[in-house]
């Protein structure tokens, strides 16, 4: 915080207060020092939690520097259509699972088959079976 305070006194005092407030990028990183100063001597009077959050939009900067980050954006953006028809056909494949598995395996009671989380693992509503689908298509909770 104390380089990108510096940064702003520095340009703020090379380019002038008219110029320096010409330019939008200067505007923002002068808002966030502020608000970053703000929340650093802060007594606890005020929830400032937000603001300590803003500083992170410092990185934004980065997308005017960086040729290679436009183009990874740019691309990304051009894929948005593709991107948005993959998840929609993952929608319908976890829907359509879902269905069958609350018919196949609904009305399975409890036993004892080494699972962990027992409550939040089974078919019974549709939910519960796509939150089944979902977490064992991305490997996350399953050992």
């Amino acid at each position: 915080m104390v380089i990108f305070t510096l940064e702003a006194v520095f340009k703020l005092i090379g380019l002038g207060p008219t110029y320096y407030f010409y330019i939008d990028w200067n505007k923002f990183d002068f808002g966030v020092v502020i608000m970053s100063l703000i929340s650093m001597f802060d007594s606890g009077s005020f929830n400032l939690t937000a603001l300590r959050i803003i500083r992170v939009a410092r990185l934004l900067r980065m997308i005017k520097s960086s040729k290679e980050l436009q183009a990874l954006l740019k691309t990304l953006y051009l894929a948005m259509n593709n991107i948005a028809n993959v998840a929609l056909l993952f929608m319908l494949i976890i829907f359509t699972f879902s269905v069958a598995g609350m018919t196949l395996f609904g009305e399975i009671t409890e036993g004892h088959y080494g699972m962990i989380d027992k409550e939040n693992l089974n078919f019974r509503t549709f939910y519960m079976s796509a939150n089944v689908l979902i977490r064992s298509s991305t490997g996350e909770s399953w050992n």
